[in-house]
């Protein structure tokens, strides 16, 4: 029987993001919505991410930890 391993991700908002400079770790790609301002192409783009493969979209930068 395969075991389902939740994808973990950092998230690092740079400075220029609207919110300020932070960081925030996310389990899982349900995070990753058209509501939440992803568009389609990224969502599947950070869903196809192989641990420890980063990301840049805009200002965020998404890792895959897990």
């Amino acid at each position: 029987m395969q075991a389902l391993v939740r994808k973990k991700f950092v998230l690092y908002y740079s400075p220029e993001f609207a919110g300020g400079e932070r960081t925030q770790i996310v389990n899982g790609v349900d995070f990753f919505t058209e509501t939440r301002g992803f568009k389609r192409m990224e969502i599947d783009e950070i869903g196809n991410m192989d641990p420890m493969d980063s990301i840049k979209i805009g200002p965020l930068m998404v890792w895959r930890v897990k």
